[in-house]
């Protein structure tokens, strides 16, 4: 179906287009490459390639500058885009040869000249998750006047690669080069580009067909470029003609640059030919050239970059000379105007720069040089032998007659090279850079406490108009050393960041031939990792340390924190276990199993999706915060210091509990666990998540438990936080807190299945259940939940299932509660169900339960309470039990669901923990789209549908 057409316009040839850096004794670059045919050079693309999707021909949009194949699976743009375009994620799309968008290369005389092309400017639309794949005559110029919107997200990235199925290449393909109107600055200490004018004609490095770029307005808006990934470029054109992957000429701080990754690229990572466009969050990997480069009077602020060199490469390519950061061009083509600020950098070498072998030597991490300003924080640079940073005043005649300063400012720089911090001249100014031996964490943050600055330094931006401001970061590195995950996780290239992990062998492990499948057995008695791109299996009970047994004294707890282990699970990893299986986190061990958004870490049963119940175990974690007994009995620990609590949810579960609040057991985040709930005997089934005395020192946030045939989580005792839970299609009961349980929960998603009209056996199906009832009542347990949505489905409203009908929550057994901007629908039986403890079994001894509920609405057919009432109430109660209406993105339609922030005073359970004060009703903020809701992307899919 044509749609739209367009006109042709001819084919550009990108033998004359390229960019590299300028004048300069360091990029006087000639390179030879074989390319070697192969199936990324040039030849009719495959449509029929296993990552290639389906076509559908009714939904394309046809244009004179795009050609599909039969089936519409594949598009294939050429020459001029001359009109507004959408490359959606449904196609695979390829450039054949230099693709230009706009004709904003052209020449201009006048301000007059200028308006024109910015009125003839077209936008080029990369939809989130599309692929693109360049032939190796194939690059992407957008010029100025026109704009490049490629705003892709963490869990669907953007990315531009050659025609081959892998990232591994380089130079098989131009890359991406971005023309704007801001301001550029010529050499040899010349001015602005535009002189005592108004308009610029600079022309760019590569060739004729690069033509022009530059102007006079600093805000020019070339678009967005957000999590995209360009891997593969730096074509070589001819001698000295290579590209970047990432060309910025003359752009201006209008345009968006953040979450972007370069990856094995043939030139320059990213470079800056002037402008004034700023950069947060890049990565960096496989340059062959340098990986940060600006020039010509670029004006600008990066923060957050990790630049990784090559591993295994021996030498540059041709006469490369990889630095880490270049910065202005030396001596004669100086440039005074080139001003930056650089902060929260990683830069780690590799072979390469430390080669004798290579035609420009060895190099070091920076070069800083040409009479620039550039001032660099809280930044450490390994690796490069001959030296961390290189400083140089530009010796304008190359006598020493004129020599025009660098000015160069570094604060919190930690260097590990071989030979010393500084090759040549020292910084006008210098606080706190020192030598530092560095390791790194799996998220990428420095190890050595010498990272972690007692204080924030100020850092001040360049101010290029754009209002840009730092973030004032205390330590140094790339990555918060107390975040518990990398902001680069999920959505960069797969292994192209830190080192490939192999299996490690252990007793406890065992594995195919190619080690492609692995089981685990037994006791995990030593730290392991279950790394990326196995199937890891469990097989019985698999232990995580050997703290579940009795201990007697402070001296016996002490010893199994000593001994205690921690199995770390890498994102993206398949856990998968036998009907047997279950994973038990003994205290004094940890379980960290840290996902991303677009890497969840995924438990499951041993068959392919994820529709089964009770078809194994579930994850236990036991630690050695307190548990209080049933029956008012106290603390677990009573009159002394230590616990031994029996737990249940299988045969070796053991012991837990302890007098330590702030125990940490690890960090789960973004992590799925499905058909769980294995049952191991009469009442003693598993839970999906099951928390026994669990310390508020361990992360839960980002957890979906579906298709338990028990409890979604259960909480036993312990003081443990959570945040964003999903719990979808569970048996019996989602959220589940007893036994003194002290903590705070908010976001949830509570949905029970909508296709099952019973629960299984005796399940008593509840979103909410908290406490034991009558004489097992636990006064010490205290909660509170805020911003839940729960929602029923027949399954809890059948009278004819073993335990009838059930209410949404059940507060009880002398517990105290309270629960903010919370909505419950489709339970018939009632939304609320609070009773007080009969401890006699007679009402002779009545403990009450102290529940108080602010801003909760209701649909239940039978009201909102089904016995009494709440302690206090706020906008909550049978006056709110009407409609509640939700959207594609799970957040409440009604106007009720918004609310005044009513200040959620959290249980001070000694974990700092604060609650968002939310003005609104339910789990995900009303107007939220689908696609940015907190639970889009990572949850298991089809599960919210």
């Amino acid at each position: 179906m044509k749609r739209k057409g367009l006109v042709v316009a001819t084919l550009i040839a990108l033998t004359t287009l390229a960019g590299c850096s300028g004048g300069d004794d360091g990029d006087d670059v000639t390179i030879n490459i074989d390319n070697g045919g192969g199936d990324n050079g040039g030849g009719t693309p495959d449509p029929n390639e296993p990552t290639t999707p389906d076509g559908d021909c009714d939904n394309v949009v046809e244009a004179g500058f795009v050609s599909f194949n039969d089936d519409c699976s594949v598009g294939t743009l050429s020459g001029l885009v001359n009109s507004d375009y959408v490359l959606t994620s449904d196609v695979q799309w390829r450039l054949s040869g230099t693709v230009r968008v706009g004709e904003g290369n052209e020449n201009v005389a006048s301000a007059a000249d200028v308006q024109a092309i910015r009125d003839a400017g077209v936008t080029l639309e990369i939809e989130p998750g599309t692929d693109i794949r360049a032939f190796d005559d194939g690059t992407l110029l957008v010029t100025r006047g026109s704009r490049l919107v490629a705003d892709g997200t963490a869990s669907m990235p953007i990315t531009f690669s050659s025609l081959d199925n892998n990232y591994d290449g380089l130079g098989e393909w131009g890359g991406v080069v971005i023309q704007g109107f801001a301001p550029q600055y010529g050499q040899g200490g010349t001015g602005a580009c535009f002189g005592s004018g108004e308009v610029c004609n600079v022309e760019g490095e590569g060739g004729t067909e690069v033509a022009v770029y530059g102007g006079n307005d600093p805000a020019d808006n070339s678009g967005i470029i957000r999590y995209v990934r360009i891997a593969e470029g730096g074509l070589v054109a001819g001698p000295n003609n290579e590209l970047n992957g990432l060309t910025l000429q003359g752009v201006g701080h209008g345009t968006t640059v953040e979450y972007v990754q370069v990856h094995n690229n043939l030139d320059d990572a990213v470079e800056w030919f002037g402008g004034t466009v700023n950069a947060r969050y890049l990565v960096l990997t496989g340059t062959d050239d340098d990986d940060i480069d600006y020039d010509e009077g670029y004006m600008g602020n990066i923060q957050y970059a990790i630049i990784q060199k090559d591993q295994q490469k021996a030498t540059p390519t041709g006469s490369n000379d990889p630095r880490a950061i270049e910065a202005n061009s030396s001596d004669a083509d100086f440039v005074p105007e080139t001003s930056a600020v650089l902060a929260n950098v990683t830069i780690i070498g590799g072979p390469m720069v430390n080669s004798e072998e290579a035609e420009a030597g060895r190099q070091p991490g920076m070069r800083l040089r040409g009479a620039l300003t550039t001032s660099i924080y809280n930044t450490s640079v390994q690796g490069f032998d001959t030296g961390c940073i290189r400083i140089d005043d530009a010796d304008v005649n190359g006598d020493g007659s004129i020599i025009e300063p660098s000015n160069v400012v570094l604060e919190n720089i930690l260097n590990d090279c071989a030979e010393g911090i500084y090759t040549h001249e020292l910084p006008e100014s210098a606080v706190n850079v020192t030598t530092q031996t560095l390791t790194y964490s799996s998220t990428m943050a420095i190890n050595e406490s010498a990272a972690r600055l007692a204080s924030a330094p100020v850092i001040n931006a360049v101010n290029n108009g754009s209002g840009f401001m730092f973030d004032q970061t205390d330590y140094v590195g790339a990555v918060d050393p107390d975040a518990a995950t990398g902001w680069w996780e999920g959505w960069t290239l797969p292994d192209t960041l830190g080192s490939s992990e192999d299996v490690q062998p252990a007793d406890f492990v065992s594995c195919n031939a190619d080690s492609t499948v692995c089981t685990i057995s037994g006791t995990v008695d030593t730290d392991y990792t279950l790394v990326a791109g196995v199937e890891w299996r469990l097989s019985g009970e698999v232990l995580v340390g050997n703290g579940n047994q009795s201990v007697s004294s402070d001296a016996d707890v002490q010893a199994i924190r000593d001994a205690g282990v921690t199995l770390t699970v890498r994102p993206g990893v398949n856990v998968k276990s036998f009907d047997d299986g279950s994973l038990l986190v003994t205290r004094g061990s940890k379980l960290v199993a840290n996902g991303s958004a677009a890497s969840p870490i995924t438990f499951s049963s041993l068959d392919d999706g994820f529709d089964g119940i009770g078809e194994w175990g579930g994850v236990v974690i036991q630690g050695f915060a307190p548990q209080y007994g049933a029956g008012g009995t106290g603390a677990c620990f009573g009159s002394g210091t230590v616990c031994n609590v029996v737990g249940e949810g299988g045969t070796v579960v053991g012991n837990y509990g302890g007098n330590d609040p702030a125990d940490n057991s690890g960090s789960l985040r973004y992590v799925r666990i499905a058909e769980g709930g294995l049952v191991a005997g009469p009442n003693n089934e598993i839970n999906g998540l099951t928390l026994q005395g669990v310390g508020h020192a361990t992360t839960l946030e980002y957890i979906q438990v579906h298709g338990n045939l028990d409890d979604g989580v259960e909480w036993f005792g312990g003081t443990v936080n959570a945040r964003y839970l999903v719990l979808t299609n569970n048996d019996d009961d989602d959220i589940d807190y007893d036994e003194g349980y002290k903590g705070n929960i908010q976001y949830a998603i509570v949905r029970k299945d909508p296709n099952k009209a019973a629960p299984t056996g005796s399940n008593d199906p509840r979103a909410i259940e908290a406490n034991s009832s009558d004489a097992d009542f636990v006064p010490e347990t205290d909660a509170v939940l805020a911003n839940i949505l729960i929602l029923g489905s027949p399954m809890n409203n059948n009278d004819d299932s073993d335990a009838g009908a059930q209410p949404g929550m059940r507060l009880r057994g002398a517990l105290t509660t309270a629960i903010y901007n919370t909505a419950v629908r489709d339970f018939n039986e009632g939304c609320v169900r609070i009773d007080d403890a009969d401890v006699n079994g007679d009402g002779s001894n009545i403990v009450t339960s102290d529940v108080t509920l602010v801003n909760l609405l209701g649909e239940c057919a039978d009201g909102f309470y089904t016995h009494r009432a709440a302690d206090i109430e706020d906008n909550a109660g049978e006056p709110n039990n009407g409609t509640v209406t939700i959207d594609d993105a799970y957040a409440i339609t009604e106007g009720a669901a918004l609310v005044a922030p009513p200040g959620i005073a959290p249980v001070d359970n000694g974990s700092g923990f604060t609650f968002d004060d939310t003005g609104y009703v339910g789990a995900v903020e009303p107007g939220t789209a689908a696609n940015d809701a907190w639970w889009a992307g990572w949850t298991i899919p089809g599960s919210l549908d």
